[in-house]
């Protein structure tokens, strides 16, 4: 393997030990229920997936080693879509609540002044 090989595949390790500490920080995040670092954290991992897209442009002979890393992101993404959408979930299940309290207490001050 020449330089530029160790290099470039040096790169892509970092590259994955990058996102894979960022997958553990967005679930960390999404866990605290701190969706706004979350989101930042996602807009990252979006830069780090593009670095790694344009590794695989400029050295095309680390394509399989990309394709790997991939397959092992997409398990990661899944995961992570999964803890999302029931964070998703809880939310829309308080927000309902809210407006059911919202209404209840809407029809409560209504009927009381009938009184």
């Amino acid at each position: 393997e020449t330089t530029v090989g160790r290099a470039v595949s040096a790169t892509l390790a970092a590259l994955e030990e990058a996102l894979n500490e960022n997958a553990r920080l967005v679930e960390g995040l999404l866990q605290q229920q701190q969706y706004d670092e979350a989101l930042q954290c996602m807009d990252e991992r979006l830069a780090l997936i593009e670095s790694l897209m344009q590794l695989v442009g400029r050295e095309p002979s680390q394509r399989s080693a990309a394709v790997a890393l991939a397959g092992r992101l997409s398990i990661q993404e899944e995961s992570m879509q999964a803890l999302a959408a029931s964070h998703h979930h809880a939310i829309f299940e308080r927000l309902t609540l809210v407006g059911r309290a919202n209404k209840a207490g809407q029809a409560y001050r209504v009927n009381s002044k009938e009184f």
